[in-house]
């Protein structure tokens, strides 16, 4: 379960651990956990003269450099045209335009509601303190600047001046409620009760009063009540984000979680620049496996809020559960750097390396990472108690993955070692074979070198036979001559 305005729970991912979801907004983010009610996002820039909340169209451009030649309505609408596109220029731009004529005081509002998204709170408090001094009775400055003041913890110092206010203007409901806040942020919850029945009793359709008693009841633990009063705000404003907003806690304060998420995601819906609605619509989608659409509710957030810790926070868990490791430790490590000591960004990142896979990183080290973070959770005062077991969870994988690591190691040297004797075997026959060759080409140049003797051309044998051959007459002796004679007789 999302931490919403302080009602804590673990959100489930579908893994081997849950993330932790952020420590929700503050009822419109204000500073005791649960103290202050939710209230209208900040308004956006509007045009000049047109009602609050009429947002002019707009169209892309770069920073505004030094601010261009013209009157102050000029500077003003070029501020408006450039809200979205470049909120920092917009806000020099509507600085320009009071420093122009310091009876403007929606441009120093509006610098002030700009400078409070883009994460500086100093200059926005400065801005709207300018914006009440050229219009005392302007109540959304007021409205902004003490909101501002409770996160800072000035809780007596926004009570003082809401006071005075309220004495200077006592037709000005809009002051006394803005007290009413006050009151229940430091606890005084009778008081805020009190006042708050006041201001109804004269006007029984005030929506922020209503607002304000439900919560002063849902503080009690008086939840059907709280119910009932906001089931009647909703019927007369049945358009207003903050209503349904403040509606999804009462029901998750009952147990109706599908109802919290419906009345969340109208919250989300009707207001758009209303950071808290998205916030908490955003971390029930987490809890539901919903990441892409969480992602894109919490980016509003952030958007709208880029100071705001629990939209960072819960961002972090949505781009966790899409897998998408780096987005989500960006957004880990601005929560803390918003807030140093905000335990719960080192247990979701603990979780993240636990469970995630990061590109270039050896398993081991993320491991051994995770562990650490997990340590720093509990050492930063940390008290969940599924901490143990995911600490045991990561040490057993990463002995495991120390330990396929050694017989990887083990098995790489076996080989090598099997290679380098397989080397030296056939270097040894290689050197063999060669010995050899040079030997029997030694011998053949040394014969090659001795002159050969000439050969008779041998008499071919005679061939055997099987038949016996006879044998030759002997020559017979000459006939013998008679003594005497000379010739032949005839």
């Amino acid at each position: 379960m999302p931490r919403l305005a302080a009602l804590a729970a673990a959100a489930a991912l579908g893994c081997a651990s849950a993330p932790r979801a952020a420590p929700g907004p503050k009822p419109e983010a204000a500073a005791p956990a649960a103290a202050v009610p939710p209230a209208a996002p900040a308004a956006a820039p509007r045009k000049l003269g047109a009602p609050q909340g009429a947002v002019a169209p707009a169209r892309p451009g770069g920073p505004a450099q030094a601010p261009p030649p013209g009157g102050p309505r000029e500077l003003f609408q070029r501020a408006v045209a450039l809200s979205d596109a470049d909120p920092a220029g917009a806000a020099a731009l509507f600085e320009a335009a009071f420093r122009a004529d310091p009876s403007m005081a929606l441009a120093a509002y509006d610098a002030g509601v700009l400078l409070e998204r883009l994460g500086d709170p100093d200059r926005a408090r400065d801005a709207y303190g300018r914006a009440l001094q050229a219009a005392p009775d302007l109540e959304p400055a007021s409205l902004n600047l003490t909101r501002l003041r409770l996160r800072a913890g000035k809780a007596e110092e926004a009570e003082g001046d809401l006071r005075a206010r309220v004495a200077a203007h006592p037709g000005k409901v809009g002051f006394r409620n803005q007290l009413v806040e006050v009151l229940v942020a430091t606890g005084r919850l009778e008081a805020a009760e009190q006042e708050a029945r006041r201001i109804l009793k004269a006007d029984e359709h005030n929506i922020p009063a209503m607002v304000n008693l439900a919560t002063v009841y849902h503080r009690k633990g008086r939840y059907e009540l709280a119910r009932m009063v906001l089931e009647n705000a909703r019927q007369v404003a049945p358009r207003d984000p903050v209503v349904w907003n403040r509606l999804g806690f009462v029901e998750m304060q009952l147990g109706t979680r599908a109802q919290a998420m419906e009345y969340f995601q109208k919250a989300a819906e009707l207001g758009e620049t209303y950071p808290e609605a998205q916030i908490n619509y955003g971390a029930m989608l987490v809890e539901t496996e919903a990441f892409p659409d969480a992602v894109k509710h919490l980016e509003l957030a952030v958007k709208h809020a880029p100071a705001s810790v629990a939209a960072h926070l819960n961002l972090g868990n949505a781009y966790r559960g899409a897998k998408e490791f780096e987005r989500a430790e960006r957004e880990y490590r601005r929560a803390l750097e918003l807030d140093p000591r905000l335990a719960d960004a080192w247990f979701n990142m603990g979780l993240l390396y636990l469970d995630g896979e990061k590109p270039g990183l050896p398993a081991a080290e993320r491991l051994e990472k995770a562990i650490a973070f997990l340590d720093k959770y509990a050492a930063d005062g940390g008290a969940d108690p599924k901490v143990p077991q995911y600490r045991r969870d990561a040490s057993n994988l990463l002995d495991k993955e120390r330990k396929r690591l050694a017989r990887e190691e083990r098995e790489r040297l076996r080989k090598e070692a099997e290679a380098r004797r397989r080397e030296v075997e056939e270097a040894r026959i290689r050197a063999r074979e060669e010995e050899a060759r040079r030997a029997s080409a030694a011998q053949a140049a040394a014969a090659a070198a001795v002159p050969q003797a000439p050969t008779s051309t041998p008499t071919p044998p005679a061939t055997p036979t099987s038949t016996p051959t006879s044998t030759p007459p002997a020559p017979r002796p000459p006939p013998a001559q008679k003594p005497g004679g000379g010739g032949e007789q005839r």
